[in-house]
């Protein structure tokens, strides 16, 4: 199968260098876009106890310029990796619901995706975005593990 844009959604733990290595492998042999996405998640989870005040507005602006400076190191190592094509979003929210969101957008082939192998009872009380956007993916998904 022939790719045009996979996304890559990354955090800054070592699972996702993994999910980088693969998705970067995957762009540069089928010439694919590669999109890296970094969702800031902290601040949609802080909304209920959030002010205007000038002390939020700092924390949230530390926030987004973690993400924006951890999409750049990634960006720039791909970038030195090999990857022609490439590109970077940072957005605000709940992660599953804005990499569904993206996939859709850029009408994307592939997800590629860090994961943790939680049981059933560690779903249950974490979560799991992985999950999440598996079951409303718009295209496949490559999970990949530690």
């Amino acid at each position: 199968m022939k790719y045009k844009n996979i996304i890559c959604p990354v955090d800054s733990s070592e699972l996702t260098e993994k999910a980088v290595e693969v998705a970067a492998y995957l762009s540069k042999i089928s010439d694919a876009k590669l999109i890296l996405l970094n969702v800031v998640e902290k601040w949609y989870r802080s909304e209920p106890i959030v002010t205007n005040s000038e002390e939020w507005t700092a924390i949230h602006d530390e926030w987004l310029n973690e993400g924006r400076e951890l999409l750049e190191k990634e960006a720039k190592a791909l970038q030195e990796g090999g990857v022609k094509h490439m590109e970077t979003v940072l957005r605000e929210g709940d992660a599953a619901y804005e990499i569904l969101s993206l996939a859709g957008e850029r009408n994307a082939d592939l997800i590629v995706m860090a994961t943790h192998r939680y049981s059933p009872v560690g779903k249950l009380f974490m979560g799991s975005v992985t999950d999440r956007v598996t079951k409303k993916s718009p295209c496949p998904i490559l999970w990949v593990f530690k």
